[in-house]
């Protein structure tokens, strides 16, 4: 192995204000090896060889490497070996790194945007302040590992990263981690909004401040891990491991908490879904004096705040909901059949299984709302034309709608970008001008659904009717 400097221990004052809190392990940095004239294209035209079994071929070997900043966008590195390598701001979006060996990697900065990282080998590795939007993390193993080298006899750590992996600040959002090994890991401050966590192990983490708003982590083990004040705003957890996790000041407002046992948990000011006191009662007020601010034009009455509330069961069918708070509330198994939502605020509402039918939601938000199995059938979810002469769209982006039934809904110029169709029933639906960029399509039916100028980039596993192959528009 190179050799290596040691200078004090002592990390710089300014270096602690910027919240990098290096510790003696940073002094212990590797010499990187220079790459040679021509070596990373070489050594790239051999690794595609190498992939294809064709003569010449050799795999990928970057061990201990310098490629601070180098352009590797796109590049075909999977299996190749990148252990210790410094690939601090390098641009490494979309490439392809499945099954590499990225152990104790220097990756701080690193643009891995919508990358391909696989059961990759990232143990020990430093992904700080690295882009991961949408980038392709299944099964990797993002758990502790030192660097070591031999001194005197004896091994002692090598490497710029203190052994544990290292996503803080890190901007994750939309990226896949299922079934990911995160064990030990730093993880604090970052950004994995909607990612996929599935499954995801982060036994004794730290994910303190993460925002994980919408985040997918059913299933998960967050067993003795820290996510005092993360916000889990509209989060899955259903059937998540929480024993002896710390959720102090954490945010749980409308997260799916379904099989999970809290006893264990510390939850000393969790901002959670409240049950009312007399909760038929308490709405009808609050209904009362909605209908008297929506007739006087807002002089009078109160416009209906329900947020956070738990409403489960309540039969709501043809009320005048119109411009109400709803947010976070728990809404599953709701009657609204016909009732009026326009310009709602259903953003992180719970409303799986409930009855919408021939409801009203024209400008309505229902941002990361779980409408799983809700019958949408004939909604009324166009835009809503203002008084100024603007129309405003429906906003289901990134809403959970599997198995959900649409037929003849009205959907002309919403917002669904990566929302969750799989399975969905969308006959006869109107699309017209709909943004479902990124939306997971997968066995929806869309049987004479009207898909005039929609925007179907990204769209995932997207089939048109009358066409047997997959559709991935550009």
């Amino acid at each position: 192995m190179a050799a290596v400097t040691t200078p004090s221990p002592t990390p710089p004052p300014s270096r602690r204000l910027r919240g990098e809190e290096p510790s003696w392990r940073d002094a212990l940095a590797i010499e990187y090896r220079p790459l040679k004239p021509n070596e990373l294209a070489e050594t790239l035209a051999a690794h595609q060889l190498h992939l294809k079994g064709a003569k010449g071929g050799r795999r990928a070997s970057f061990k201990f490497t310098d490629l601070g900043h180098t352009s590797l966008r796109g590049a075909q590195l999977a299996g190749a070996d990148l252990t210790g390598a410094r690939l601090e701001g390098a641009d490494l979006a979309e490439a392809d790194l499945r099954d590499a060996c990225l152990f104790g990697a220097n990756l701080r900065r690193a643009d891995l945007s919508r990358a391909q990282l696989q059961q990759v080998d990232l143990r020990g590795a430093s992904l700080r302040g690295a882009m991961l939007m949408r980038a392709n993390l299944t099964g990797a193993d993002l758990r502790d590992g030192h660097l070591v080298r031999a001194k005197n006899g004896e091994l002692v750590p090598a490497g710029a990263t203190e052994g544990n992996g290292d996503l803080a600040e890190a901007s994750a959002a939309n990226a896949n981690l299922t079934r990911a090994k995160l064990s030990n890991a730093f993880i604090v401050q970052t950004d994995l909004r909607d990612s996929n966590l599935r499954q995801a192990v982060f036994v004794r983490a730290d994910l303190s401040c993460a925002d994980l708003s919408g985040c997918n982590l059913e299933g998960a083990d967050l067993s003795e891990a820290n996510l005092t004040g993360a916000v889990l705003e509209g989060a899955i957890l259903t059937h998540a491991v929480l024993r002896s996790t710390n959720l102090r000041g954490a945010n749980l407002l409308g997260a799916l908490l379904d099989g999970v046992d809290l006893s264990s948990a510390k939850l000393e000011g969790a901002e959670m879904t409240r049950r009312l006191e007399n909760l038929e009662g308490a709405v009808g007020a609050a209904l009362r004096l909605h209908q008297d601010w929506i007739r006087s034009n807002g002089r009078e009455g109160e416009r209906a705040d329900l947020s956070a509330c738990d409403l489960s069961g309540l039969n709501l069918a043809g009320v005048n909901l119109a411009a109400a708070v709803l947010k976070h509330a728990v809404m599953r198994g709701c009657d609204l059949t016909g009732t009026v939502l326009a310009m709602a605020d259903l953003a992180m509402a719970d409303l799986r299984g409930a009855k919408l039918s021939g409801a009203v939601l024209r400008g309505a938000s229902l941002v990361r709302a779980s409408l799983n199995e809700a019958d949408l059938s004939r909604v009324e979810a166009g835009p809503m034309l203002l008084k100024s002469g603007q129309s405003w769209p429906s906003n289901f982006s990134t809403a959970r709608m599997v198995r959900a039934k649409l037929v003849g809904a009205n959907l002309s110029e919403a917002r669904m970008s990566d929302a969750d169709l799989t399975q969905a029933d969308l006959r006869e639906a109107g699309l017209c001008g709909a943004d479902l960029t990124d939306a997971t399509m997968t066995m929806a039916d869309l049987r004479q659904a009207d898909l005039r100028g929609a925007r179907l980039v990204g769209a995932e596993g997207l089939i048109l009717p009358g066409r047997e192959e997959m559709v991935r528009p550009e």
